[in-house]
């Protein structure tokens, strides 16, 4: 009965200290080079949530890549860091059973701020250096845009002159793309909020939360076999150790084919079991990335606790050796 209840035991108190913990997805952030692709992702977002307010501005001239790089260039240091933090802590509380509902809300003033400062300036700046020659009718059309403070233009690379420079278009750009920038997005959006109500009562998610509630279980049972055990054969060194060292011997090699199919598959199926869940489609463009954390995080998972495994194999081997010795 020990070796049977070890080994959901040991695999529940494995995912428990991984996939269950915010602090581990740091390293699993870092090895899918999340925080290199974030800014591009973040930039797609930000246009389809702010495509509205986009289209009646002095942005509108900017195409997807001039607008993700812009975005890029403007994420203050350690911003998406923290929000990613943050992000994970939600997700994390929510995959615990701590809080009944999700949502992660990104903050874009920090962003806003930035703009406003030197550094966002300049960023500007070189954005508009790097844009194709302005013609005579984009002059025309900026012109007097500045001069009467209202209309939009498609962005270009004005003449270097006394007449026109970079600073008369400046300000005007980067007041337009501060209006424009939403304070903060909220996923899944205002629209869709009904979503993770839904995925709560969704039949695999209650399967999900009976299983993680049954895992639970499993150590403290283990637990009690074992005092029963010690209890039961105190009296005998080699019983003692026998009937502690086999049982954590099958667990610990059953429970490691758990980690071995873990790590080489990296839940291969998830993304097809996501996309045919009504969340699929709901983050702006985020999931695949997401998935890929998550698929990483699997293989990690695998990893530790093959390593877990190995650790309570040698005890009980260790185990075993003294049931030898005390024989002879």
């Amino acid at each position: 009965m020990l070796a049977v209840c070890l080994i959901p035991a040991i695999i529940n108190t494995s995912i428990n200290q991984t996939l269950f913990k915010a602090d581990f997805y740091s390293t699993v952030l870092k090895k899918t080079n999340f925080y290199d692709q974030m800014p591009v992702l973040l930039g797609e977002t930000v246009m389809a949530s702010g495509s509205t307010a986009l289209q009646s501005s002095l942005l509108a001239g900017l195409d997807q890549e001039q607008f993700k790089w812009l975005m890029t260039s403007l994420l203050p240091s350690g911003w998406i860091e923290a929000e990613t933090e943050a992000a994970m802590a939600s997700v994390v509380d929510f995959m615990n059973f701590e809080t009944d509902s999700l949502s992660i809300i990104v903050d874009l003033q920090p962003i806003k701020d930035h703009l406003a400062s030197a550094e966002g300036k300049q960023a500007v700046i070189i954005l508009l250096e790097n844009l194709p020659d302005c013609s005579f009718d984009q002059l025309t059309q900026i012109m007097t845009a500045v001069q009467s403070g209202q209309g939009e233009f498609a962005l270009c690379r004005p003449p270097l002159s006394g007449f026109l420079n970079m600073d008369i278009i400046l300000d005007p750009v980067i007041d337009s793309f501060s209006a424009s920038l939403p304070s903060a997005i909220i996923l899944p959006p205002a629209g869709q909020a009904g979503i993770i109500e839904n995925l709560v009562k969704s039949p695999v998610f209650q399967i999900y939360k009976k299983v993680r509630s049954t895992l639970s279980l499993f150590p403290w049972i283990c637990l009690v076999l074992a005092l029963l055990i010690i209890l039961l054969s105190i009296r005998s060194i080699r019983w003692l150790t026998g009937a502690l060292g086999f049982p954590l011997i099958f667990a610990s090699v059953a429970s490691a084919l758990a980690g071995v199919w873990l790590y080489m598959s990296g839940g291969a199926d998830f993304g097809a079991l996501y996309a045919n869940t009504a969340t699929s489609g709901t983050l702006q463009g985020l999931e695949g990335l997401l998935i890929e954390v998550f698929q990483k995080g699997l293989q990690t998972a695998g990893q530790a606790l093959i390593i877990w495994c190995l650790g309570i194999f040698l005890l009980g081997l260790v185990l075993l050796v003294v049931r030898r010795v005390t024989k002879r």
